[in-house]
């Protein structure tokens, strides 16, 4: 029974991180779009902008629930909780922009607000998505071997003696 157990808590470690990756392409996608439009304003990108946001919403607030059932459910990993936490300030973050912006009463910043909506995706982009990429490739092999240890200690190695 332990070992499903620790297959299904590897099987959801995937699953958070693959979330954390999707979410961090996604916003990084979004972030270059806006930076485009900065350097460049064309006017037909708003709509694809706003759509790609939305669904890096989505993504996001997939990443950081799985990523919090984890930390409730599982264990306390470090990465995990690094990633929970860039997950909830991007998710405050962007729900008081929108809050401000459903206000009504929002000032036009001009090139602040260019910033305000531009800088911080960047920031999550780059931070979550380095995060989940050093976890696929340096951390998923360390606890694999923490699971599954080799049999003899020199297992895998060639002898030449």
């Amino acid at each position: 029974m332990t070992a499903q157990l620790e297959l299904s808590r590897h099987r959801l470690l995937r699953v958070t991180f693959l979330l954390f990756l999707a979410s961090g392409v996604m916003v990084g996608a979004c972030f270059a779009w806006a930076l485009a439009d900065w350097i460049r304003p064309q006017g037909e990108g708003a709509f694809g902008l706003f759509f790609l946001g939305a669904v890096s919403f989505v993504a996001v607030l997939l990443g950081w629930l799985a990523g919090g059932a984890y930390l409730w459910l599982v264990s306390r990993d470090r990465d995990v909780r690094l990633g929970v936490a860039l997950a909830s300030a991007h998710l405050v973050w962007w729900l008081v922009v929108i809050g401000i912006g459903a206000w009504g009463k929002a000032p036009s910043l001009g090139w602040g607000e260019r910033i305000v909506t531009t800088v911080e995706p960047g920031v999550y982009a780059i931070g979550v998505t380095l995060l989940a990429a050093r976890w696929f490739w340096v951390r998923r092999n360390a606890v694999a071997a923490e699971r599954d240890p080799p049999a003899h200690p020199n297992a895998g190695r060639h002898s030449w003696k």
